[in-house]
């Protein structure tokens, strides 16, 4: 238990640094202080959430996950889990929870050791994944400069950003990073850099459906032609 906990400690260090500082705060869970020095989670006030999220709060960090503490969460079916959380045993997890959005790698995920399976596991998730993503591996210090990212880097970066909620969204673009940049307007800079602009997407469209419907007219027109031309060949009205 020492060891797992020392293991995954070194790995959810990056979070203490460059943690979001979003005043996330963890309504509805029931804490209790443990021996680390932290929180551990051990029931939810209310009971009839369908989603239920553990944020990270520097002020009171939960890194347990009781086996009770979702028992009577009979509508649960997601759950997100800050990666502040450092131990959680399978029976924790009651049979309706069908996703886990974990708000830190795939890597620091399975280093929890859970062998229970979900529907859907989904990584750096929600507003603090995406800012946890952003600290880690875009904006790592005030002097690094997001226009040097390559193409591959922004289309993976976009695709958690895309998946974000409105909610979620707003949270992430009203967030300041390293370098007090509101991440907001730093991924607008990105997308500029590397989307083809929006305002040319219809006009291919247009060109393309264009083509078509004049292709269609030619068709028409000259099967039309032939039409006429057989039936007054057929009334004798030409030779």
């Amino acid at each position: 238990m020492t060891k797992t906990f020392l293991a995954l400690a070194l790995l959810a260090s990056p979070l203490l640094i460059n943690a979001p500082k979003a005043s996330l705060v963890n309504e509805g869970l029931v804490v209790n202080p443990n021996d680390r020095g932290n929180y551990t989670l051990t029931g939810v006030s209310s009971v009839n959430s369908e989603e239920i999220r553990i944020y990270y709060n520097e002020s009171k960090i939960i890194d347990e996950i009781s086996d009770t503490a979702f028992t009577t969460c009979t509508q649960l079916n997601s759950l997100m889990i800050s990666k502040c959380v450092l131990y959680v045993s399978d029976a924790a997890f009651i049979d309706s929870i069908s996703t886990v959005n974990y708000t830190g790698s795939q890597e620091q995920f399975e280093a929890l050791n859970i062998t229970k399976e979900f529907a859907n596991i989904n990584y750096y998730a929600c507003d603090e994944g995406f800012i946890n993503y952003w600290n880690e591996k875009v904006r790592t210090s005030a002097e690094v400069s997001i226009c040097d990212m390559s193409k591959a880097d922004f289309q993976a970066l976009y695709a958690l950003y895309s998946n974000l909620s409105l909610t979620d969204r707003k949270t992430v673009d009203e967030t300041k990073d390293i370098a007090n940049e509101k991440i907001g307007e730093s991924m607008a800079v990105l997308i500029n850099q590397f989307k083809t602009p929006q305002s040319s997407q219809p006009k291919n469209e247009w060109k393309q459906s264009g083509a078509i419907t004049f292709i269609i007219i030619v068709s028409v027109i000259g099967m039309t032609s032939i039409c006429i031309f057989f039936l007054l060949k057929t009334k004798q009205i030409i030779s």
